[in-house]
């Protein structure tokens, strides 16, 4: 079994069943198996085969839906990015994953063409709209039309790739995780069973569809149970959300606690009608206790935490509250999920002592796409090392005391700060650049820029701003900038991080 078979099944028994709502567009399960079929068997007219990479640059739509599930049906490798993303993040991923085709956006349809005069897309590009302004470009529709209603009966492996999710690499470049049919199945059946969900379950899609989180605990989570999927283009605001929450009686809702903390924040919360809500499922950051306190008070309900990671499909742990959970924990290991704490030479620490988490069960990726030596030190004794630092309490239950990695998890979204640096250091008057996150009350985290100016030369926090635009996404760009004399470093030159998180106080 994989998803798109699970699609197909649910077809079958209940094909009047409401799958999507976007909009005023409302498809049944029927409908959504014979798009994914039609344009399955239309990517194969267009001469993309089996084991061909994918990739998909859209936003949250029901197109994003049908190009995922069309891609794994035909047995290619479905490779999402951020629609946010610039022409340069953009053409790194390309020249990492070398796709054979690319679902796009009618926004990004210059940034493609400019793409592929330097990087080859043997496919082409498809652009999810009929009115082209390249010539060179398919609509999404025309791939459809060459495709058939009924997608011939396919032999699927369970070890067979059908993603690559780029993730924010260690070493300032991103990392593609390459996930497997029963990595992506198995762990959004077995979260759909944790959380009870079933066809009379309404899911509502605000969190960005490319990430894992968004895939796995919504979009499907919501097919594997036959439930309805109701998507928003993204997050427009706590008035939008609590709008459809209450027009679509939505049941089940995934969301960062910067998204809970503008609702509850919000003075006309008590105004809409958000009864039908049964989950409130939160993950990607840290949820602060007084945050927890506040929704669980203006809300009557509890929020579901969990924890995951992109090489992990991306469940790990859920911690339900209502169910004696523990709160400020991510919880316990979903079931055929293990999870130990192991000390920096591989052994597992007593209880309630810090260490490494290490994950092993299917949600478990193949490795790092093309980087060979990474997954073998990822994936060393057989378990995924996360290089999240947790203890685990006498019941199991595991607390995060730090990341290991230097990530920023700004809004619930991983960014590398090499990867800002790297931006950073190609400016002429920079001499030297380090970058941190700070603690913010919304975001969780933001950016903070610690820059050397190079000797003679003069530099405004406004200019240096604007020259970030164009070569990062909006979200990376440092929100605060402070101009230093030096940076603290290791006799090996090594930037103590640590030690610059010190400076923030001062």
């Amino acid at each position: 079994m994989n998803l798109p078979m699970r699609l197909a099944e649910i077809a079958r028994v209940s094909p009047g069943q409401e799958a999507i709502v976007f909009q005023d567009r409302r498809m049944t399960y029927a409908q959504l198996d014979t798009q994914v079929s039609k344009l399955a068997s239309g990517l194969q007219q267009i001469g993309i085969k089996p084991g061909d990479r994918v990739l998909m640059a859209l936003g949250n739509c029901p197109e994003f839906v049908i190009a995922y599930y069309a891609i794994i049906r035909m047995k290619g490798v479905v490779v999402p990015i951020s629609p946010n993303y610039t022409n340069n993040e953009i053409g790194v991923i390309i020249k990492d994953c070398l796709p054979a085709a690319v679902i796009t956006c009618p926004e990004l349809q210059n940034s493609f063409a400019k793409i592929n005069e330097s990087i080859a897309i043997p496919c082409g590009v498809i652009v999810n709209n009929c009115d082209l302004t390249n010539e060179a470009f398919t609509s999404l529709d025309q791939v459809c039309g060459k495709g058939t209603l009924v997608f011939p009966e396919t032999r699927y492996d369970r070890e067979d790739l059908a993603e690559i999710l780029y993730t924010a690499g260690t070493s300032g470049k991103p990392k593609g995780a390459m996930l497997t049919n029963f990595n992506l199945y198995s762990n959004a059946l077995t979260f759909s069973q944790l959380c009870s969900m079933g066809p009379s379950d309404r899911a509502l899609l605000t969190a960005p569809a490319y990430h894992a989180g968004a895939q796995t605990c919504i979009m499907n989570n919501s097919i594997v149970a036959g439930a309805t999927l109701v998507i928003q283009e993204g997050w427009r605001g706590a008035e939008e959300l609590l709008t459809i929450m209450e027009e679509e009686k939505v049941t089940f809702f995934f969301g960062t606690p910067t998204m809970y903390r503008f609702l509850i924040d919000n003075p006309n919360l008590e105004k809409y009608d958000v009864s039908s809500l049964r989950i409130v499922f939160t993950g990607a950051a840290t949820m602060p206790a007084d945050l927890y306190e506040a929704f669980k008070a203006k809300m009557n309900m509890p929020l579901t935490e969990g924890y995951g990671l992109a090489e992990t499909s991306p469940v790990v742990t859920v911690n339900f509250i209502e169910k004696s959970g523990k709160q400020g924990s991510i919880g316990v290991p979903i079931p055929g999920v293990e999870v130990k704490i192991f000390d920096y030479e591989g052994r597992e620490v007593p209880q309630g002592q810090v260490g490494e988490i290490v994950v092993r069960g299917p949600n478990v990726m193949l490795g790092y796409f093309h980087r060979d030596e990474e997954t073998r030190w990822a994936l060393r004794n057989d378990w995924f090392h996360t290089g999240d630092l947790a203890y685990a309490d006498q019941d199991g239950y595991l607390y995060i005391v730090d990341r290991k990695k230097d990530l920023i998890i700004r809004g619930g979204v991983n960014i590398n700060p090499r990867e800002v640096e790297e931006v950073l250091y190609t400016h002429p008057n920079i001499f030297d650049v380090a970058v941190v996150g700070v603690p913010d009350a919304v975001m969780g985290e933001e950016i903070l820029a610690f820059v050397m100016v190079r000797e003679g030369q003069t530099l405004d926090e406004g200019d240096l701003k604007e020259f970030c635009r164009g070569q990062m996404a909006d979200y990376k760009i440092p929100r605060y900038i402070r101009f230093v004399g030096n940076l603290p470093k290791t006799t090996s030159g090594k930037l103590m991080r640590k030690e610059m998180q010190n400076w923030i106080s001062k």
